[in-house]
């Protein structure tokens, strides 16, 4: 029970094996999906409805299990403070760093502490973003960001960042500008 972890995927990450057996998923947001993982130390396996039943475990079993482990997480991240704003990377490269979106009480006491409007994003597994923009330029860095993460990322989960209030996660889409600078 204490290996099996939240994961976070794409809406367009398929939900079933290729033999056809359904995996465990929850719906998150418009963009995002919940699937659960029995983490094997260098590997996981995804959970499906065979291995529930096998194991006799209930869904919200499951979930309850998932969402106590990511807690116990370790949250520390990076800071950088960019034109006024302020940017938080969490990257254990545990394979659940994108999956802490879900760790309510991490949100929570981020959005406490921001100065500014608090924007989460999650463009590839290995990475969560905090934001706490400070002013309309902080909108065009973390796009710019989210943009290049997703990119770059293993496994994509979204290029879209989410407005944290109020206990729920709200698809922003950003319009970045390019800035032109004469030389």
């Amino acid at each position: 029970e204490k290996h099996i972890f939240p994961v976070i995927r794409s809406t367009s990450f398929p939900v079933e094996t290729k033999a056809g057996i359904k995996l465990l998923t929850k719906e998150h947001t418009a963009e995002t999906r919940v699937f659960y993982a029995l983490d094997f130390g260098k590997s996981y396996r995804l959970i499906d409805e065979d291995m529930i039943q096998k194991e006799q475990w209930t869904k919200s079993r499951v979930h309850e299990m998932a969402m106590f482990n990511i807690r116990s997480l370790s949250n520390t991240y990076k800071h950088d403070r960019v034109a006024g704003n302020d940017f938080y990377f969490v990257a254990h490269q545990d394979g659940y760093d994108a999956s802490r979106i879900l760790n309510e009480a991490l949100l929570a006491e981020m959005k406490a502490n921001a100065q500014g409007e608090l924007a989460v994003a999650v463009p590839h597994q290995d990475v969560l973003i905090f934001a706490d923009i400070q002013n309309k330029t902080g909108y065009d860095i973390l796009q710019q960001m989210t943009m290049k993460f997703f990119a770059e990322g293993r496994i994509p989960i979204t290029a879209l960042s989410f407005i944290y209030e109020h206990h729920t996660l709200e698809p922003i889409f950003i319009l970045a500008k390019n800035r032109r600078t004469d030389r």
